[in-house]
């Protein structure tokens, strides 16, 4: 514990100084007296004897000096001394110190701002035991239910008695278990003393659906109660228990500690709640509104108000598996391959089991050949990040790239200040001091502008983020992702303040302490050349010439994202994008029965369409535009299909007027109307693409198509043609294949094979015949008419929820949500590095005016003219505008076609763009030059020959 004790005295010595200088005099006095007394029992004369005795000690301003310089906390003093002489030299220059200091800041917010989100949307992982040990089977990244495909495609789906297999035998893993690859909102009300719920709030929140082992194979422990248990998840519709969010629990039900045990219902049904899990949990798909509420999945029918989906070999895929591996299979390959073939194994019997009879040989070896990859799932399942991931990579690389133009411009400050330093770091060095506390002092003045940067940047970056996640919600009212710096982002903050103030600090420190005293005191210092030598301005310039290079590049490929994001907005949809308006909501919430249904469309279509201001109403399953889709199988009259040949085509089910109201083109035959209903001729419209390409000839009207699907298997006679639109991404290039049929004429039950009746005159509801979209078509701003729309919607039926409004423009743009993140805030670093760029070039042209004013002086005594001043200051601009174009260019050309995924409807080399970056710079460079070179031309002859 020495240590300790002299750290602890050190401590009290810097405290106490005045007191630690007393105890020295006092120790120096009684060694003098010692050293007399013992001088004068020697024989000497006590004046003699003192003398002595003050000689033998010497001054006693150094001894003190020695002894204070020869204890750490000397060095601790003499730091704090520089820090003070920092703070000061930074004070009297403002100006510089405000630019330096907004730079910083700017720069290091941004990079702050940006590493947040990358933070939360790539590195965190999942809270909970082991996350590196999690994969999911495929990438589970779709969502939805799905018929007719093999186990595990399309991201990884898999059917209920499939996941229930390899629960019940996980083989090499330690667990395996199953959540829904959907969470649809449900209507949730707590339950009153009585079971009485009727009256109580309702929220919507998304519930998903979990095997009984899905919360223990996570590792994961609830903040209160339990979590679902194997035994809660038994027979289907059995095991009514839930376990809610820690976000719901707190907003919706108070931070009720006495929870568990109560009831919620969930779509009419009571569950008991079991659990509350901590912050942060989301489960394992982490998506911009993740699930509230988990429900066990033999609850299916219940919360999703759907068909029961827990039936063997229903064909019917709705679930994403996960696993976790073993600790040996984590880093060991070979583990890890055995859990692949593993899993393969299963897959390959699990298809051959539905089959149904004996697979060929050649369908032997096409199973064979099936895979589902083991996925790293430590992080989840997100779709933010497989949106924006790239983006935000992308962004980074940005804005490291605006860091470092800031730093440039710190650098260059920091050389200027050198520069004007000369003397007084040579009077320094003549007076004693080392070249190393030279070094030491500057380097804290750089530290100290880094720090202090880095700490505003913070306040920029959590602003910032904010608007960030505000965008990337796309108005949710809650997206789980915390703009506020965790410990990672503090210390990449942090981190990345020290490594500026280190790395661009240093060089300016060396070389100002570098400097030779005896000849910078005898210099006259006449010109800028005697003042710091020929290539004293080669640095400051060749930063100015990098951040015109830095400049370049970012204007290029913000110019290429911005026409990106422009192409996407402006092409031609198919449909019109103008005064349509689309409503969401859930007749099944509402608990309407599929009889029931017709009725209920008919009167929304009426009423609505009396509402002021509305042209034309109809409804649909999906909108023009939606990201997803409801798809099948179909056969056609006249075309025989190739061996596997792809006959898939999307579906939507739609009300008549849909084509009036979404703005589609009929191109041929006619749209579907009032007149095709329940028990007539059963017709349908198909889409351009899909005509084409079965019907080259043109003679696909009057053609009967059939579809896959026992719900809505038809046959349907095509009466029409519409123009092609696009259904799902906005960077589709060739159109899909779609089929238009009439909301009105699909059966309300679904057709029961032989064989497979239910109990005594009992038939199943046929749940595609819902249809939650409704499109308006207004004759002026759309938002107008939303307060109207809701009144007459809760007149309709106050149960009746209305679960988002939405402009079809809003609709497109969340479509490209991520192309206009990108080019916005690449556009806007692109800005802020030209901003940058210029206040560091003006300020370089600024400081080189101010250095060679005597020269200018003397050019303008002897007859030289203003503009020619003026001329020799904007040729170093060019020079410099010119090296920094032949280095960019080829950069900039580059980073475009590194980036050549994200574009769409542009070249990688776009002459419109360069050339508009070019113009940019150049103009920019002429402007931050031009007036210091004005400034220039203005000197005063008789002042300038008097600067020194």
């Amino acid at each position: 514990m020495r240590w300790w004790a002299n750290l602890s005295a050190g401590v009290k010595a810097l405290a106490g100084k005045q007191r630690s200088e007393r105890d020295l005099d006092e120790e120096l006095d009684g060694f003098v007296a010692a050293s007399v007394e013992q001088k004068m029992r020697a024989g000497m004369p006590e004046s003699a004897a003192r003398r002595q005795a003050a000689l033998e000690m010497g001054s006693r301003n150094a001894v003190k000096h020695h002894v204070w310089s020869s204890r750490w906390e000397s060095v601790a003093e003499s730091v704090a001394q520089d820090l003070r002489l920092g703070v000061r030299a930074l004070v009297k220059s403002p100006g510089y110190t405000a630019v330096a200091l907004l730079s910083l800041a700017l720069g290091i917010g941004a990079n702050t701002a940006i590493f947040t989100l990358v933070s939360e949307v790539l590195l965190r992982p999942l809270p909970v035991r082991d996350p590196q040990q999690l994969v999911t089977f495929g990438d589970g990244r779709s969502s939805g239910i799905a018929g007719g495909i093999d186990l595990g495609q399309f991201g990884g789906y898999f059917p209920w008695d499939f996941t229930r297999q390899l629960e019940a035998n996980p083989g090499p893993f330690q667990g395996i278990a199953a959540y829904g690859s959907f969470a649809d909102k449900a209507m949730v009300r707590l339950e009153g003393q009585g079971g009485e719920s009727a009256h109580a709030a309702a929220w919507f929140a998304p519930v998903s659906l979990v095997s009984g082992n899905f919360f223990q194979v996570m590792g994961a422990q609830p903040f209160l109660g339990r979590a679902i248990l194997p035994s809660d998840d038994g027979e289907p519709g059995t095991g009514a228990v839930v376990v809610v969010s820690h976000h719901f629990w707190r907003q919706s039900l108070s931070a009720d500690g006495q929870i568990v045990g109560k009831s919620l219902s969930i779509n009419g049904t009571p569950f008991e709640v079991i659990g509350v899990m901590p912050e942060g949990f989301a489960g394992m798909k982490q998506g911009l509104e993740p699930a509230d509420l988990w429900a066990p999945v033999s609850m299916q029918a219940k919360v999703s108000l759907f068909l029961s989906l827990l039936t063997p070999h229903s064909g019917l895929y709705f679930l994403n598996a996960f696993g976790r591996l073993s600790a040996q299979a984590v880093g060991d390959k070979a583990e890890f391959l055995k859990a692949q073939n593993w899993l393969n194994a299963q897959v390959h019997n699990g298809i051959r089991d539905r089959e149904g009879t004996a697979p060929s040989a050649a369908r032997q070896r096409e199973i064979g050949r099936e895979t589902v990859t083991l996925v790293p799932a430590g992080q989840g399942v997100s779709e933010i990040r497989s949106q924006y991931g790239e983006s935000l990579q992308i962004l980074m690389v940005i804005v490291a790239l605006v860091l470092l133009i800031a730093c440039a411009n710190l650098a260059n400050f920091l050389l200027a200040r050198a520069a004007t330093r000369h003397r007084e770091t040579a009077t320094r060095l003549a007076l004693g001091s080392s070249r190393l506390r030279i070094v030491r002092q500057n380097l804290l003045e750089s530290l100290l502008l880094a720090v202090t940067g880095g700490v505003l940047g913070l306040g920029v970056a959590v602003l910032a983020t904010r608007a960030l996640i505000t965008f990337v919600g796309q108005g949710a009212a809650y997206v789980a992702i915390s703009p506020l710096p965790d410990g990672r982002v503090l210390g990449f903050t942090f981190g990345i303040s020290l490594l500026t103030g280190v790395l661009f600090g240093l060089a300016p420190a060396i070389r100002m302490a570098r400097h030779d005293a005896g000849g910078t005191l005898n210099a006259n210092t006449r010109t800028a050349q005697s003042a710091g030598g020929k290539w004293s301005n080669m640095w400051p310039k060749a930063l100015v010439a990098a951040q015109v290079v830095v400049c370049l590049l970012l204007l290029v490929v913000a110019g290429l994202f911005l026409r990106t994001f422009r192409n996407l907005a402006d092409q031609d949809y198919g449909f019109e994008r103008t005064h349509l308006l689309l409503v969401r909501t859930s007749a099944r919430l509402a608990g309407y029965t599929t009889p029931q249904l017709p009725a209920l469309h008919q009167e929304l279509i009426d009423r609505l369409s009396a509402v002021p201001g509305v042209r034309s109403v109809a409804m649909a399953q999906m909108p023009p535009i939606s990201g997803g889709s409801w798809s099948s199988q179909i056969a056609l009259s006249g075309y025989t299909a190739a061996p596997k040949e792809n006959m898939v085509s999307i579906l939507n089910r739609v009300s008549a007027q849909y084509f009036e109201t979404a703005g589609i083109a009929i191109v041929s035959g006619r749209a579907i109307n009032k007149e095709d209903r329940l028990g007539g001729l059963k017709v349908a419209v198909v889409n351009q693409a899909l005509a084409r390409h079965y019907f080259p000839h043109g003679d696909a009207v009057g053609k009967m198509l059939t579809i896959d699907m026992d719900s809505v298997k038809g046959p349907w006679q095509i009466v029409g043609v519409a123009r092609d639109t696009k259904p799902g991404s906005a960077r589709e290039t060739d159109p899909a294949r779609m089929t238009y049929i009439p909301l009105a004429q699909i059966d309300p039950y679904v057709p029961v094979a032989a064989g497979k009746e239910t109990s005594a005159g009992k038939r199943e509801e046929n749940q595609d015949a819902y249809a939650n979209i409704v499109l308006l078509r207004t004759m002026g701003d759309p938002a107008e008419t939303i307060g109207a729309l809701r009144s007459a919607l809760a007149a309709i039926d106050p149960n009746l929820p209305v679960l988002d409004v939405t402009p079809i423009k809003e609709q497109v743009s969340n479509q490209i949500s991520h192309e206009e993140l990108i080019s916005t805030l690449t556009a806007i670093f692109a800005g802020l590095a030209l901003l940058l760029a210029a206040i560091g070039l003006y300020g370089v042209m600024s400081y080189n005016v101010a250095r060679r004013t005597n020269e200018i002086g003397i050019r303008l005594a002897l007859g030289a003219q203003g503009t020619a001043v003026v001329g020799m200051i904007l040729r170093e601009s060019l020079l410099l505008l010119l090296i920094g174009t032949c280095v960019g260019l080829p950069l900039s050309l580059l980073a475009a076609t590194l980036v050549k995924a994200q574009m769409f409807g542009v070249r990688p080399v776009d002459p419109l763009t360069f050339a508009t970056a070019l113009a940019v710079v150049a103009g920019t460079t002429l402007v931050a030059s031009w007036i210091p070179a004005r400034r220039a031309a203005r000197v005063d002859p008789v002042s300038a020959l008097r600067c020194e």
